[in-house]
């Protein structure tokens, strides 16, 4: 099966592309990115096309399009639909999620942009935040643009260069699928260390 996975992959190799800038789309979407394991995603679909030799850059821009992108619609949606949204599924639900988007980002001010990128889910309304509080347009292109860019290099690299060095069939055995799962909680523990510190 794996086999044949990664022989389908080869033959279309724009399907990883594809791919990579849907996940990113829809992991920096507000209330989508909820429902989305997006660096799990991500890490497979690099390793993937490092395997693949998928060019470096053209998965870097796909998948920093797609992050940009994700976080601009939310934060359009903030500005246009403001008046709405705490009468709105899911915010009625859950209004603690604007609340505690709000309270992040008078504390960090434009860096949350930044921040949120890294250590979500929680602060996944960030970029919806900036939009509700009429967060300077030009301010909030360019931390959207560096945070976009960061997250690519941060996320996809590893995942990208550990495909171009090993065989998938090793990484599908136990001992690959220990590596990764050590690899994940790390990323878990680092991820709730900065959520405190924030």
């Amino acid at each position: 099966m794996l086999e044949s996975l990664v022989n389908y992959i080869n033959a279309h190799p724009d399907l990883l592309l594809i791919s990579v800038f849907l996940v990113a789309l829809c992991e920096s979407l507000a209330v989508i990115g909820l429902l989305v394991p997006g660096v799990g995603l991500i890490t497979a679909i690099s390793v993937l096309a490092g395997n693949n030799a998928t060019p470096v850059m053209m998965l870097l821009s796909s998948a920093m399009l797609g992050a940009f992108l994700g976080d601009l619609i939310s934060y359009i949606l903030g500005r246009l639909c403001h008046p709405y949204l705490a009468s709105t599924w899911p915010f009625t639900k859950h209004p603690h999620w604007i609340n505690d988007g709000e309270h992040f980002f008078n504390k960090h001010g434009g860096k949350s942009i930044f921040i949120g990128r890294f250590i979500g889910p929680n602060l996944l309304f960030i970029p919806l935040v900036a939009g509700i509080i009429n967060k300077n347009f030009h301010n909030f292109i360019l931390l959207n643009a560096l945070s976009a860019v960061a997250w690519g290099l941060v996320y996809l690299l590893p995942g990208y260069y550990l495909g171009e060095n090993i065989k998938l069939d090793w990484l599908f055995g136990w001992q690959g699928l220990l590596v990764l799962a050590i690899t994940s909680l790390v990323a878990v523990f680092t991820t709730l260390k900065l959520k405190k510190k924030s």
